[in-house]
Order: structure tokens, then sequence, then C-alpha cells
């Protein structure tokens, strides 16, 4: 991959800081044992995962997995996936199981819920009832109004970000980033201008498809409104 095409990280956004907790045996004990980036990806993916869990006994079943666009779109295929499940199981990492009367293997991290877990299912006392489980994926976050801002207009100072929370207030949010995608098209990468937008949407309708081509292609129109002259 060239410098031209590496994806940037944009860095990380205010509303979408959630934690993941990390044992300090992962950077101590399991770091050394990982020979792979897959490997690594993997089992971030299982503690990242657990983490989003509501129910008592955490565990990944091998759907979870391979269904997993993103994670799928990391480790490459379902043989890699297999293979790095197995490596991290012979490690000791995870436990490997599968429950009476069903094919699909499910894995919990090695720690004491995960090792009582096992147990349970060895010594045929199961008693999973947490049945239903919601799907967890990973999505790519898409930036709020805040990180369009920083992304198309320019750093945001403490006076930009108090119109930046009352803009948030007035208008819908879809509203704000089409207005923000006009802007952009139109090299009008000013907050006035966008506010124009809005301003014209909310008093016209943003629904009628005219109006909004128009938006796209007259971007005096936007300048005249915020100069304040018709």
């Amino acid at each position: 991959m060239t410098p031209q095409t590496t994806k940037l990280f944009k860095g990380f956004q205010e509303d979408n800081l959630d934690l993941v907790r990390l044992p300090e045996t992962f950077f101590s004990q399991i770091l050394p044992l990982i020979n792979s980036l897959t490997q690594l990806r993997l089992l971030l993916y299982f503690f990242w995962h657990i983490e989003q869990q509501e129910s008592s006994i955490r565990l990944l079943k091998y759907s979870d997995l391979s269904s997993d666009p993103t994670l799928m779109a990391m480790i490459g295929n379902e043989t890699t996936l297999r293979e790095n499940l197995e490596t991290l199981v012979r490690m000791g990492i995870l436990f490997e199981a599968q429950l009476p009367g069903e094919q699909e293997r499910i894995y919990f991290i090695n720690g004491p819920q995960g090792r009582a877990a096992v147990k349970a299912i060895e010594d045929g006392q199961w008693n999973n009832t947490d049945a239903e489980r919601k799907p967890i994926q990973l999505t790519d976050q898409q930036p709020n109004i805040y990180g369009l801002y920083e992304e198309n207009i320019g750093p945001i100072t403490p006076l930009i970000a108090e119109i930046l929370k009352e803009d948030e207030k007035t208008y819908p949010e879809a509203w704000i980033k089409e207005a923000i995608e006009i802007a952009v098209k139109r090299n009008a990468r000013n907050w006035k201008y966008v506010q124009a937008i809005l301003e014209r949407w909310q008093v016209e309708g943003r629904g009628n498809e005219q109006n909004r081509r128009n938006d796209s292609q007259d971007p005096s129109r936007y300048r005249r409104s915020w100069l304040g002259k018709k």
C-alpha cells in the first residue's frame, strides 16, 4: 500500500470514547505469545465483543465471528479464521467447546468465568439462561457534525463548538450532514454557508427535490444569503 492510498486515522471523537477493558495479564503474558497480526486482531475482537454482551455468561459462537464482515475483512477468509482460532486454543488463551446436540463451536476467554463454563459443559451441568443473544458486529462509526466540521472546514474553537451545539439542537443531523456535503462540493468551507442552506431548508422545505438540486448547483444563492442580500 502506497502512502497515497494509506487510510489515515482521523482521531478519537468525543462522543465515541466507550472503553474496552483488557487485563494487565494481556500485556505481560499474552502479547509475548502472539506471533501474528491476525492472532492479535482476533483476540482484541474477542475482548471487544464480550464487552458489548449483556448476558451473564460471555462467549462467542463461531458464527459470531464468521458473520461479521468487518472482522472477516481483517482476517481474510474462514480458513484463516479457523486456523487462528485453533492456534489461540492451543496456546491456552481461548477455550473451545461444543454443546450437546449442537454442531457449532463456541469459545470462551481463559478466565475464571470461561473455565467454569467449560467445566459445566463437560460435567453436563450447562445451564445458559441467556439463550436470546443480540447480534453484535463492528461498524465503521460515521463522524458526527463535530468530526465533519474538523474534517471539512477547520479546527473547532470554543465559540464554534457552542455554535455547532446550538445548530445541532435546531436542525436534524441528516440535514446538517447534507448541507456540509453541499458546501464542500461548492468549495464554500464556511459554517455561515452551511447555516444559510439549513435556514433556507427550514423556510422552504428540504424535501423538495428541485430545491435541493438548486442548493448544490447555485453557490451564489447562499453567498447572498449569508451576506444578508436577496
